[in-house]
């Protein structure tokens, strides 16, 4: 495989096998449930989980090269490295719950088929990470909505439906947001920093 090919599978390797899906599809919930629908807010989703996904490397990784890889041009990354280096951390991420419905109900991760497998480990990982995605874009959804609810419910009492939910919501969502400290809760819960 050319140097292209090999980093390819890399940057593949690492969107799949990292902290981006969790944190693409929390960031996309988040979006909709403030209001953000425009396409460049998509995009500005993903670039925002692609640098994430990027810049928060697992020690494991900083001892194969990562992320010098990307930073210092290293002419041949070596993907069966990276691949090995992450399977413990991907093992340390399955819910239980997912690996017995996948492998049965004596599945345990980190033992049997999902110790060294990554045919077996990648799926179980994946669904993991949209399963803990999901659950917290619930969470963060939860709040919007009952203030959109709340907002058109005071609109209409005072007679002015004419006027858009969001117009008004927005803003008081995007308040709330900052005023709780969501991105030092989103860093939290999705990154796993602080606590």
């Amino acid at each position: 495989m050319d140097s292209s090919g090999s980093f390819f599978t890399l940057i593949v390797t690492l969107l799949l096998f990292s902290s981006f899906i969790k944190v693409a599809t929390v960031l996309s919930v988040f979006r909709y449930g403030a209001g953000l629908v425009g396409i460049e807010f998509g995009v500005v989703c993903l670039v925002v989980a692609f640098g994430i996904a990027i810049l928060d490397a697992p020690i494991e990784l900083k001892k194969v090269g990562y992320p010098e890889l990307f930073f210092s041009g290293a002419p041949q990354p070596d993907v069966a490295a990276v691949t090995k280096s992450l399977t413990p951390r991907m093992v340390s991420g399955i819910d239980q719950g997912i690996a017995r419905a996948l492998y049965g109900p004596d599945a345990v991760p980190g033992e049997g088929e999902l110790k060294d497998n990554l045919k077996a480990i990648a799926p179980a990982f994946l669904f993991s990470q949209l399963k803990e995605a999901l659950t917290l874009g619930v969470m963060l959804l939860i709040p919007f909505v009952a203030l959109d609810l709340l907002v058109a419910h005071i609109l209409a009492l005072i007679g002015m439906q004419q006027l858009g939910v969001q117009v008004v919501s927005m803003p008081l969502k995007l308040l709330l947001f900052l005023t709780v400290n969501g991105w030092g809760l989103f860093a939290s819960k999705v990154l796993g920093l602080g606590g």
